[in-house]
């Protein structure tokens, strides 16, 4: 594990904690989003499985250590206790979180963190960063799923990341419900379903026999099956050479042009051919817009390619996760309860839970965000429940981790409960107009909130 996957603050405060005797005093962190995302509805919770990793093996080897040593802006806090600290240096608090699949929404905790504070500061940039690109493509992604009504959606968007993001995306994806990624390190790595067409290089190759015979010759190399790319010298003629192409073409992708008269003339051709079995797929810079106005206007196609809009999400390229400390022990180590007061940027103090209320039916009603001490109503509803589950305590994990691809088919299940929870308010695709937010306030977690310094 890569202990300097961090900034640089965060070791320059560690330095000055050690340097003023209060690195050990106990405090707790909670990673949320201030707000949703512009036509942001909800969030679905990705990256815990491997936050939970990286503090299960977080270390620094000899080599970072080294390194840091001769950091001269570090040098009046890299002393030989903060040396001996790094190089001891083990992650022993308990981590409570939203398991992955699971809704969430602004203003409420996603992780919370409580550890000795030189612990809980170090993994702020790493905890952020995982779960600021995870949660950001699994929540577009669940859109462009909902935009796609049932008809499968393929990420494929590995060449628009750096690549070793490219599996952890794939991931996320797939748990938010797309059937499969193009990315072959995620199916490795995960278990997540693999897929893959041509690319339109693969028919310029064939030079010197065209297109028709490109087709033949890709079809006999997969005879249980293949998908053809058909755009790229004309979507219509490709179409009828693919029809040709024998029986192992069981669809053909579409990645330029008018998507929508070129979805319904392949159909016909394809059906005039004699083919009505192929299958059609649409590609080329979608997002769930342009798959719901596809769909809406009669586009014929079965399943849907989505690389940059899931990937990137260029409507949303950052979630602005914030990472605060909300509850630090004071000299006599009483806990006492802190938050940021900047305006436009506050953040909530105190350590927090959310209670989810469903209805009898399991829809998703509202979320109820308390002190984590705060007593519950006397006679509370049987429907509610708290979000954030214990999965560290003093270090040790409070269950063995599961398998990376078992810990994707429960996370991918949970989406899918999830998911099928949304009530059609928060379900809703429309731009420019946002529901109430689904989130409650506790009487006492306001009054705290609205308390001066």
């Amino acid at each position: 594990m890569h202990a300097l996957l961090t900034d640089r603050y965060e070791l320059a405060m560690l330095g000055a904690y050690l340097r003023e005797g209060i690195a050990e005093r106990r405090g707790v962190f909670e990673l949320s989003v201030r707000r949703l995302p512009p036509n942001r509805r909800f969030l679905l919770v990705a990256g815990l499985d491997r936050v939970v990793r990286y503090l299960r093996d977080l270390r620094f080897t000899d080599t970072e250590v080294d390194y840091l040593r001769s950091q001269p802006s570090l040098g009046d806090v890299m002393t030989d206790a903060m040396e001996g600290y790094l190089r001891e240096f083990r992650f022993r608090g308990d981590l409570d979180a939203i398991p992955e699949g699971s809704l969430a929404f602004e203003g409420e905790p996603i992780l919370r963190v409580g550890a000795s504070l030189a612990e809980a500061q170090l993994l702020e940039t790493y905890l952020l960063g995982v779960i600021n690109t995870e949660t950001r493509v699994a929540s577009k992604a669940a859109r462009v799923v909902l935009a796609a009504d049932g008809r499968p959606v393929f990420e494929f968007g590995a060449r628009r990341i750096d690549p070793l993001t490219a599996p952890h995306a794939g991931r996320a994806a797939y748990i938010a419900g797309c059937a499969g990624t193009s990315c072959e390190q995620a199916g490795l790595t995960f278990g997540v379903p693999v897929s893959g067409t041509i690319a339109h290089s693969y028919v310029l190759a064939h030079v010197d026999d065209g297109e028709e015979a490109a087709f033949h010759r890709f079809a006999e190399s997969f005879p249980k099956g293949t998908t053809l790319l058909i755009d790229t010298y004309d979507a219509r003629r490709g179409a009828l050479r693919a029809a040709r192409a024998g029986s192992a073409v069981r669809a053909v992708r579409i990645d330029s042009g008018d998507l929508l008269a070129l979805g319904q003339d392949v159909r016909r051709i394809l059906d005039a051919a004699g083919r009505p079995d192929i299958q059609i797929i649409a590609s080329d810079d979608l997002d769930e817009q342009r798959i719901r106005s596809l769909l809406a206007d009669g586009a014929p196609y079965d399943a849907f390619g989505v690389g940059t809009a899931i990937t990137l999400t260029p409507d949303a390229p950052s979630l602005g996760a914030i990472y605060k400390l909300v509850e630090i022990e004071d000299r006599r180590d009483v806990r006492v309860p802190v938050g940021k007061r900047s305006p436009g940027k506050p953040s909530s103090a105190g350590a927090k839970q959310v209670y989810r209320r469903l209805d009898a039916e399991g829809t998703f009603v509202e979320d109820t965000v308390r002190l984590s001490d705060e007593a519950l109503d006397p006679n509370p509803d049987p429907e509610a429940f708290g979000l954030l589950v214990p999965v560290m305590r003093s270090g040790k994990l409070v269950r063995d981790l599961p398998s990376p691809s078992e810990a994707v088919r429960e996370a991918r299940e949970r989406a899918a409960r999830s998911m099928g929870s949304l009530p059609q308010g928060l379900r809703s695709l429309e731009e420019g107009v946002s529901p109430p937010s689904p989130v409650v306030i506790s009487q006492a977690l306001s009054a705290l909130s609205a308390r001066g310094d």
